[in-house]
């Protein structure tokens, strides 16, 4: 199999040049460039207040310091434990309208929500935590550093001070994620290098405190997946990574591109990976393209405190009595909801992947494209013939 000829962005097609305002732009060998004219056109102006890592604004050395700077190093000290996650992990939230302890092979939490330095609570140990949200002592914990921009921005500010890698590693934590760090469409492209280099060494503090780390794969253009691409080729030992479908990329063309962008990589190396995909249920069929594949998202979950059932692929509203526990329907929509996910998965690999097909437009009348020379760029049709 030949590498899937993409575009440079999720919105862009193959062979797409770089903007006019990124040609002589000094930062373009880090950054690749833009399909836009350059990446400020959203530019806020205000210099003395900015606070993205923008050349433009005061702070810019700072941000840029802080972050760790705006390439990808050679090396990382990331360490991963094998892979042994399932086809899906139940993410859940809270105890809440539970008395029992719910059980299940892996069970995936949000960092944030143990981390926040303000809470007023904090774990003494493993046993602890499962007790407050309401699993089984047994269950493994794969923890998703996925959230809201002040939620990532906080656990950043106090991480190494609060000693917070340490403090989960006390928790009997099997795996956690990288923080995925925003990256805006309308943010200037040093950010976005920025936030990326900070991922990465918020993963080695992980790291260091012993923990097992799965990379989360943010980017926007080519230029990021062939980032990622070297690194992978430098470390070799990481075959699970982590992409959150829940915003941005719940849009299919926009995840499709990102599948499609990993699948080269595994390509490229030879080698497949397990992608944790994180709300990705709706993307199953590009999913088995790749080498493996484990939904996490709380949809049993939050079903379940809506007072419905899965029942035959459907929701359908549970008549529960006044002051029921929801105990028994977590467990079986949890049930129901995995056997659907390995149902789902097992169908598609006997089918095959998605895979792109680019047939360009013809002009009106046309049956063919009339021959050009290989060294040619191709150009796209006019939507109606020039008199």
């Amino acid at each position: 199999m030949s590498l899937l000829v993409l575009g440079p962005t999720s919105r862009s097609g193959p062979a797409t040049p770089i903007g006019l305002g990124c040609q002589r732009c000094a930062l373009l060998e880090p950054c690749g460039g833009t399909t836009e004219f350059d990446c400020f056109a959203d530019c806020c102006g205000q210099p003395a207040t900015c606070k993205l890592a923008c050349p433009k604004a005061e702070r810019w050395v700072e941000a840029v310091r802080d972050g760790g700077g705006i390439e990808m190093q050679p090396s990382y000290e990331i360490t991963q434990d094998g892979d042994d996650l399932p086809d899906y992990v139940p993410h859940v939230l809270h105890a809440s309208g539970r008395l029992g302890r719910f059980s299940w092979g892996y069970i995936a939490l949000t960092t944030f929500d143990i981390t926040a330095p303000a809470s007023p609570t904090s774990f003494s140990g493993p046993s602890d935590l499962r007790r407050y949200f309401g699993v089984a002592d047994d269950a493994r914990i794969v923890l998703l550093s996925v959230g809201k921009d002040n939620r990532l921005e906080h656990h950043w500010r106090y991480s190494a001070s609060h000693h917070l890698p340490e403090y989960l590693t006390a928790l009997g934590i099997s795996h956690i994620t990288a923080p995925n760090f925003s990256m805006a469409r309308n943010d200037p492209r040093p950010e976005h290098l920025v936030n990326r280099s900070r991922s990465l060494r918020e993963a080695e503090r992980f790291t260091a405190a012993g923990l097992s780390v799965i990379p989360h794969l943010n980017a926007v253009t080519q230029k990021d997946w062939d980032c990622w691409r070297d690194f992978f080729k430098d470390h070799p030992h990481l075959s699970v990574v982590a992409q959150e479908f829940q915003t941005g990329l719940a849009v299919r063309h926009k995840a499709r591109w990102h599948i499609w962008q990993l699948m080269n990589i595994e390509q490229a190396l030879g080698r497949g990976f397990r992608l944790l995909a994180i709300g990705g249920r709706r993307h199953l069929p590009l999913f088995v393209g790749l080498g493996a594949v484990t939904i996490a998202d709380a949809n049993p979950f939050i079903k379940t405190q809506m007072r419905q059932k899965l029942v035959d692929g459907k929701w359908l509203r549970h008549a529960n009595t006044e002051g029921e526990l929801l105990d028994q329907l977590l467990d079986d929509n949890v049930a129901a909801y995995t056997r659907h996910v390995e149902n789902r998965l097992a169908t598609l690999r006997r089918i095959g992947p998605l895979l792109p097909t680019y047939e360009p437009a013809l002009p009106n009348g046309a049956t063919s494209l009339d021959p050009v020379s290989e060294l040619q760029m191709t150009l796209p049709w006019p939507s109606a013939a020039v008199a």
